[in-house]
């Protein structure tokens, strides 16, 4: 279940939740871009539903991924149900979860599917008649990345289970054992999933959270690591006319 990133010595980004915000994630990306030509980045996951443009976020992703092979996308709980759509494996229970729960009406709609129940068939077919990438982006996405001395997962790990052992479930769906656990992990872990309770990524002795509610708050939140280190993080802001700037937070010391 492990993977192992080869370290370059570049600066490494761990982009938390998305939801469908491209216009944070285009802004941020270009940000990372003007620093550092290539730059790595690992995406931790639900790059769609909830927000007004998953389809767009798929395709940034997708760019980004096949310009910078060092790059990484890990697969989300979210991003596991369109994964699963679209090679036809989502069980009937799961598709109304997904539409009643996991705000997968949005996304649908960024593709220009309005009523998707209509015809799920027909559904998929345009999705993957017009983006066929998107599919092959999620199917080629990883549960887990390890680059000493962290590990980035989406939604975190399952306490004292070795990291060759964590589940698939766990890795995108496990919350309170994971997020109350004081002990250590193998590596620090660095993770989405869970929006923190301060809006700001929040830092712990085992664990990086980066899931800072992008689609409701505006900010979609990076960490930023050099030389094995948490180094700081980059936040972007929406201002009053919609202009998207970002910022940068110091780590805890």
């Amino acid at each position: 279940m492990s993977g192992q990133v080869p370290a370059t010595g570049r600066r490494l980004y761990a982009i938390g939740d998305i939801h469908g915000r491209a216009d944070l994630l285009d802004r941020l990306l270009a940000h990372i871009r003007s620093a550092e030509e290539g730059s790595r980045v690992i995406f931790l996951g639900d790059l769609i539903d909830c927000g007004p443009d998953s389809r767009a976020v798929l395709d940034m992703v997708a760019a980004h991924l096949r310009e910078n092979s060092a790059s990484h996308l890990i697969l989300g709980n979210h991003d596991w149900f369109l994964r699963e759509f679209l090679l036809d494996r989502l069980a009937a229970d799961d598709l109304r979860r997904w539409i009643d729960q996991y705000g997968a009406t949005g996304a649908l709609l960024s593709y220009g599917i309005a009523d998707p129940a209509a015809d799920w068939a027909a559904t998929r077919r345009r999705i993957l008649g017009g983006w066929p990438g998107h599919r092959d982006v999620l199917c080629a996405a990883r549960h887990i990345l390890v680059e000493e001395p962290f590990c980035f997962v989406h939604a975190g790990l399952r306490p004292q289970v070795p990291l060759a052992m964590q589940s698939a479930e766990d890795l995108m769906w496990i919350k309170a054992e994971f997020l109350d656990y004081r002990g250590a992990f193998e590596h620090r872990v660095v993770h989405g999933h869970t929006p923190t309770a301060s809006g700001l990524p929040e830092v712990y002795p085992n664990r990086i959270a980066l899931d800072t509610h992008a689609f409701k708050s505006g900010h979609l939140t990076a960490a930023v690591f050099e030389e094995g280190r948490l180094s700081h993080f980059l936040r972007t802001t929406v201002s009053a006319d919609g202009t998207v700037t970002v910022e940068p937070l110091a780590a805890p010391a």
